[in-house]
């Protein structure tokens, strides 16, 4: 019964996982398929999810540090704040095509690893810090290193998973970035509580140390889970991924029709770019998840004071209370994801998203004067992040047969993501504005409303591909049928 609502949700709607898929979807999984399938979870994605985890630990725990007295420590009254991030991702978005060509090339299992043990130990080095031109350098060499993880992940995730699975892993594995989030706002309060002091470090200095060492560790592993792809498998992973585990996941490939990750050169790179879903899909992705000011919420719950003047919460709750909004984040993602997958469907989970991003905008315009309406607004504006998991596993769907052009597609998108969040924040929120921006959840509104006619949108593209796709083998069915009846009647005047 539950396949067969599979199917029939899957027909009712034109953005379906794919026309391959739905005879994937019939089919029950063989012990083989389970076994792959259970390893791939147990050890790659979950080594792959602690590493993100720690990832985005060390990318937001700047924010963390700065409410827990790094403003103080290092006397930063100015947009400082928003320049560590933008020199983040500045790193970022260099490292973004370079790394997926690498890793088309080379194979994930040695560059992704690497890569992650060079940004641990930088974030280890922020706790040195003494000024502000110091964290930007270190903050743009942690954003390069880090540039390559999750398109890295990614490409990985959407060579050894099918399309029914593939939405759901995505946000398994993306649900460690508010878990790295929640991380970071309770280490950083018990750090600020405990170690505050202790061999004349602060509590924030402490977290850069402990984040970085964390990081290096999971790093180490990962030289072990993470497999390579199918066709290409990084010898270590032998350990857990037997000969008879390649066997079948290169059988699975082959069922939905993928094709193997082969190197990007200059021309197939340039190919890449002439694919209308890498454009649309990029500029819906960035837009659809871009317009999520939560890293700002601390700074509103930072200005809230008692009758008396004092301050409202204490360090350890500006820390503690964002990660309620991370949890609501973690398990709207599953639902979300998960639902996708179960129905084979994508645009109305996407417009769902977009409705309560939409609603969350507005409270935030509004500023009620209610102190917990407010705050319902930022919460609800966490499920914002969804929309990435759902738009890749889409777009993957439909380019099973184009990995390059799906590598390219997961850094554009990415890049897309980071340029935006590298100047508009600066704009919408600067931080000597808080907690009272003219401009920032009004922009983002309008962004958010974009985002969901983008959604619409790829919707009919879609549409149009597969009319035209059906026309061009009507014309070729027509040709072929007007050609053979030629030659049987050239063949019947011969005879006469």
């Amino acid at each position: 019964m539950g396949m067969a609502l599979r199917q029939r949700h899957s027909k009712e709607f034109l953005d379906q996982v794919t026309e391959l898929e739905q005879n994937e979807i019939c089919l029950v999984a063989s012990d083989a398929e389970k076994a792959l399938v259970w390893r791939l979870d147990a050890i790659f994605l979950v080594v792959g999810f602690l590493g993100y985890a720690f990832k985005y630990l060390d990318q937001t725990n700047v924010s963390n540090a700065y409410v827990s007295g790094m403003q103080t420590d290092l006397k930063l009254y100015g947009n400082e704040l928003n320049y560590f991030t933008t020199f983040f991702n500045i790193g970022y978005m260099i490292m973004l095509y370079p790394s997926c060509i690498i890793i088309s090339h080379v194979g994930p299992a040695i560059w992704l690893p690497t890569c992650e043990v060079l940004w641990g130990i930088f974030t280890c080095c922020l706790s040195t810090a003494t000024s502000a031109k110091q964290v930007y350098g270190l903050r743009f060499l942690i954003g390069f290193c880090e540039g390559a993880t999750w398109p890295g992940y990614f490409t990985i995730i959407s060579q050894w998973y099918l399309p029914h699975e593939m939405a759901l892993r995505m946000s398994l594995y993306n649900m460690a970035q508010p878990v790295g989030a929640m991380l970071s706002g309770a280490l950083q309060g018990a750090l600020s509580t405990n170690l505050n002091g202790t061999l004349g470090r602060s509590g924030w200095q402490w977290a850069f140390i402990i984040n970085g060492i964390c990081t290096i560790t999971v790093a180490l592993l990962a030289y072990v889970a993470v497999p390579g792809f199918p066709e290409r498998q990084n010898p270590l992973s032998k350990i857990y991924l037997k000969s008879q585990h390649i066997e079948t996941a290169l059988a699975r490939t082959r069922r939905v029709g993928r094709s193997p990750q082969v190197g990007i050169t200059p021309k197939t790179f340039l190919r890449a770019l002439r694919f209308w879903h890498l454009w649309l899909f990029s500029i819906a992705w960035c837009i659809g998840t871009g317009t999520t000011p939560t890293n700002y919420f601390n700074l509103w719950l930072k200005s809230l004071t008692n009758t008396d003047g004092t301050k409202k919460y204490s360090v350890a709750m500006l820390n503690y209370l964002p990660i309620i909004g991370q949890a609501i984040q973690l398990v709207a993602e599953i639902l979300f994801s998960g639902f996708s997958d179960f129905f084979g469907t994508r645009l109305p989970f996407l417009l769902l998203h977009a409705v309560i991003n939409i609603t969350s905008l507005i409270i935030l315009v509004i500023h009620p004067s209610s102190e917990s309406a407010y705050m319902v607004g930022w919460y609800m504006n966490y499920i914002g992040a969804v929309s990435t998991m759902l738009l890749c596993a889409w777009a993957t769907a439909h380019l099973e047969t184009e990995p390059q052009v799906r590598t390219v597609l997961f850094a554009t998108g990415t890049l897309f993501s980071y340029l935006l969040s590298a100047f508009l924040p600066i704009a919408a929120y600067p931080a000597e504005e808080a907690p009272h921006w003219r401009i920032g959840a009004k922009l983002y509104l309008a962004l958010s409303i974009l985002a969901a006619i983008l959604f619409i949108t790829i919707h009919f593209a879609f549409k149009w591909e597969k009319r035209t796709k059906q026309t061009r083998e009507g014309d070729q069915v027509s040709g072929q049928e007007h050609g053979n009846q030629s030659k049987e009647r050239s063949e019947s005047g011969d005879e006469v």
